[in-house]
């Protein structure tokens, strides 16, 4: 996995239809009881307005850096106004979002105190979306899909989100191959049918299933008949503290445990995970990834109040020092570096082909690993083995020699190094301690003069005797000749 793929985000235009709304916060402080009635007195203090509902999906996307275009319909009243206007101040595309004089548009209106909710009043007439709406979709749905490259369907059971309207929408992406992502609702889920990913949580897995599923076994049972019923490729039931259960293409439960966070409000988690699968998958990520990271999105807007958003910096900084992206790119690794700097940290480099990796290497990782906290392991790409040993190597790709090397507890990062040495990525990323064998010391090394240059210093470890790669390819080879 590359952390690197998310600075694709910004290319991204994703296409986000649902029921929009808005979230009022009146902060204050309560101090006293009513003498009216046994009721607490709350001193405003604060009054703000946030987009809620699929505003709130909208307002995720735009701050992970990607394009949106809306498609909705709230009213003409004031708070519809303001929704539009919010959305414009935030670039993105309201053409296709209808306003109409028979919607009120919804209001959820939460009184605060001490970031504690202590009251919500709801503003809202439940109504299918009209058919003046489902025309105004249909007979522009060439023009809403344009440059799209991931729809998002959120689903608040207010209305908008139509058996007839959803099926346009996903049949019609599945056939210009965009994929679409369900966050749905209420018991009837053939409208989502045909999607890419859906992603109940267990309440909502529970009522579409009309059953009181408890066990790990009737998670993945019941989830199983509503991924293959409805023919959705992807499962993804959402679960709090522990985390995301996907049912994919193998048809088996796949756990994703959360990430340990202080929770402090878990409002708009749901969204925060749509938006982060939509923008993932939009990059390029496995949906087992997508799972990953949603969680890492989820811990952090849960540690904040309100409706709450994370931006492309915070996904990344979770990520990388999260420990389940270990391979990285060298603008990510610089990143690293500094913040590992920054808070006083000892970083360690050491780099090699490491074809058919063996219990030498492993060795001089474990050696490495003793001289900081941080341990980069610089791997030379296929182009670059061919230049070192030749044309028959190396033995094992790249990619899978990079998946071995993120395999290995002691090693915290992975960069590929296109040149023979490693002088261009200790410029860029300025080690504390390179590490090499001992049958490195006293030869003359190009990289020495770039180390002393900036204060580093360069450690020489003892091998595992008898151990090398070349030694064992010239085993199997008397083996099996």
């Amino acid at each position: 996995m590359n952390a690197e793929f998310l600075h694709n985000i910004k290319t991204l235009n994703i296409l986000v239809i649902g029921d929009f709304m808005v979230d009022k916060y009146i902060e204050g402080n309560v101090s006293r009881i009513s003498p009216e009635a046994p009721v607490p007195v709350l001193e405003v203090t604060n009054k703000i307005s946030k987009l809620g509902g699929a505003g709130n999906v909208v307002n995720n996307i735009a701050m992970l850096g990607a394009k949106v275009r809306t498609v909705g319909c709230i009213g003409l009243d004031i708070d519809g106004q303001w929704i539009k206007g919010e959305l414009n101040s935030k670039d993105i595309d309201t053409n296709f979002l209808m306003q109409s004089e028979n919607v009120k548009t919804i209001v959820k209106t939460r009184l605060v105190s001490k970031k504690q909710q202590f009251l919500r009043c709801d503003e809202e007439v439940i109504q299918d979306a009209s058919d003046e709406f489902y025309g105004f979709v249909s007979e522009n749905i060439d023009s809403i899909f344009e440059q799209v490259d991931v729809l998002i369907i959120s689903d608040y059971g207010k209305g908008t989100i139509r058996k007839d309207i959803a099926q346009l929408l996903i049949r019609y992406a599945n056939t210009k191959h965009i994929v679409s992502v369900v966050d749905p609702k209420g018991t009837d889920y053939t409208k989502y049918s045909g999607a890419f990913v859906c992603t109940p949580n267990m309440n909502e897995l529970r009522q579409v299933s009309r059953k009181n599923i408890k066990t790990e076994i009737e998670i993945e049972k019941n989830g199983r008949k509503l991924k293959e019923g409805l023919q959705i490729k992807n499962l993804m039931i959402t679960r709090s503290e522990k985390g995301i259960s996907l049912i994919g293409n193998e048809n088996i439960k796949k756990d994703f445990p959360a990430i340990e966070k202080d929770v402090v409000d878990v409002t708009g988690a749901g969204d925060t995970v749509v938006s982060v699968v939509a923008v993932c998958l939009g990059v390029g990520y496995t949906i087992e990834e997508c799972c990953i990271v949603a969680n890492i999105a989820a811990s952090i807007v849960c540690s904040k109040f309100g409706t709450s958003t994370l931006s492309l910096n915070e996904l990344i900084s979770s990520i990388i020092t999260s420990g389940e992206f270990k391979e990285i790119d060298l603008q990510v690794a610089k990143y690293i570096v500094s913040g590992l700097h920054e808070k006083g940290k000892k970083l360690v480099f050491t780099n090699g082909c490491f074809d058919l990796l063996h219990a030498g290497h492993i060795h001089s990782f474990l050696q490495a690993k003793k001289f900081g906290d941080v341990l980069i392991v610089a791997v030379n790409s296929d182009s670059s083995v061919k230049k070192i040993k030749g044309d028959k190597r190396p033995i094992i790709s790249q990619e899978n020699r990079i998946k071995m090397l993120c395999s290995i507890e002691c090693v915290d990062y992975v960069v590929v190094m296109d040149d023979t040495t490693p002088e261009r990525i200790l410029k860029i990323l300025q080690p504390d301690i390179v590490v090499k064998g001992k049958d490195w010391e006293g030869k003359e090394m190009p990289e020495k003069t770039i180390i002393e240059s900036y204060g580093g210093s360069m450690i020489f470890i003892d091998l595992e005797k008898g151990l090398s790669t070349t030694n064992i390819i010239n085993r199997i080879s008397e083996v099996y000749n």
